[in-house]
């Protein structure tokens, strides 16, 4: 067994597995989803793409020749919104992977990301319009629009998803402005998911590089019962925008973490990002409301962060370090390390036991 089935793949039914990969300054996230009564039976889903070959950055490619190579496949694209670092490297991958469909927010972003986009428009031709779905904001669970803008309920394996983000009136008005205030408003338009599972449910909130004004103005009010979250995916890579419009913005808005009150963040960042992320002064907003021992930084260590979900709804969260031997760019990372036989390195959020996999963990009552 390889590093990337061993990491990855769960060893028992019923796990909802999510991977938050270490790509840089971008962001991937791996679905693994429960979808139906053997050990085998999952659905892989990525949530945006980021292949860039930072240090240390894992190689989707890589990563996904090894993960299905013997079984599974990557089935659905998710993309929060069409940026560089939330689409790159997907034709790659889907040539790599050939993965049946697309949901995405159906922006057309400026010049400045015009090559990778029209990458993902050569892998939205490629799995053809009856595939094809976009994210448009609703208080209904598991539904999204087809490529006709016609609701359907779409399940995702034994999970439920709802999308929040964004509101059709909003790209409707978005869509009818120039290209310059398109780009600017793109953050406004980005796709925002809740992934929810077990008895006692647990949610976890992919957020893109959603602002302050999507939130503010289209999100929380309309969806403040249905945002608490247990895990956030800190938006924007951890900046500022979350909460403010610029640095100088005196009015810090801070209504959708109060209503969202996760237990965990996670940011996907380099340990020095070119852009400053995280901010400082975005992390000291998160901090009033998340414990210090809640917050993880993928680039801090580098690593990358495994929660696990079982049926009831209990939790466990890895710390990972395999993948990046494995499967990373430039430093210790490489094509040189993809079969070394490394030890695992996991930290768990939780009283003292082993892997989820290998036991039923023991949990503290912080963490129901």
């Amino acid at each position: 067994m390889n590093v990337a089935e061993k990491v990855i793949k769960p060893t028992k039914t019923g796990i909802f597995r999510i991977v938050f990969l270490y790509t840089g300054q971008g962001e991937s996230t791996l679905l693994v989803i429960p979808n139906g009564p053997t050990e085998s039976d999952y659905l892989y889903v990525l949530v945006d793409s980021d292949r860039d070959k930072e240090k240390n950055e894992i190689d989707l490619v890589e990563l996904f020749k090894d993960l299905f190579e013997t079984s599974g496949k990557l089935s659905v694209f998710i993309n929060t919104h069409p940026h560089n670092d939330h689409i790159g490297g997907i034709k790659d991958v889907y040539e790599e992977t050939e993965f049946a469909e697309v949901w995405h927010s159906n922006h057309k972003p400026g010049p400045k990301h015009k090559e990778k986009y029209e990458d993902l428009k050569y892998v939205i031709d490629k799995v053809g319009k009856r595939n094809e779905y976009f994210l448009l904001g609703t208080n209904d669970l598991n539904k999204i629009r087809n490529s006709d803008d016609k609701e359907v309920i779409k399940k995702l394996g034994n999970i439920d998803y709802q999308v929040l983000s964004p509101a059709k009136y909003l790209c409707d008005d978005i869509n009818e402005e120039d290209q310059d205030g398109r780009d600017d408003r793109i953050h406004e338009q980005c796709g925002v998911i809740k992934f929810t599972y077990g008895k006692d449910a647990k949610s976890i909130m992919i957020t893109g590089d959603s602002d302050k004004t999507a939130w503010k103005e289209h999100i929380t009010e309309y969806h403040k019962e249905n945002l608490p979250s247990f895990v956030l995916s800190a938006s924007h890579h951890g900046s500022r925008t979350f909460f403010k419009l610029n640095k100088d913005d005196e009015y810090v808005y801070e209504k959708h973490i109060e209503v969202i009150k996760p237990t965990y963040l996670i940011i996907s960042a380099p340990k020095k990002s070119i852009h400053g992320h995280p901010h400082e002064d975005a992390m000291e907003i998160y901090r009033k409301y998340i414990d210090e021992d809640g917050i993880f930084h993928l680039g801090e260590k580098p690593y990358s962060i495994i929660i696990d979900i079982d049926s009831d709804g209990n939790p466990s969260i890895t710390e990972d370090v395999e993948l990046i031997k494995a499967y990373g760019s430039g430093g210790d990372g490489g094509e040189a390390n993809r079969n070394e036989n490394n030890k695992y390195q996991s930290i768990y959020i939780v009283s003292q036991t082993t892997r989820l996999d290998d036991k039923p963990m023991g949990l503290t009552d912080a963490l129901v």
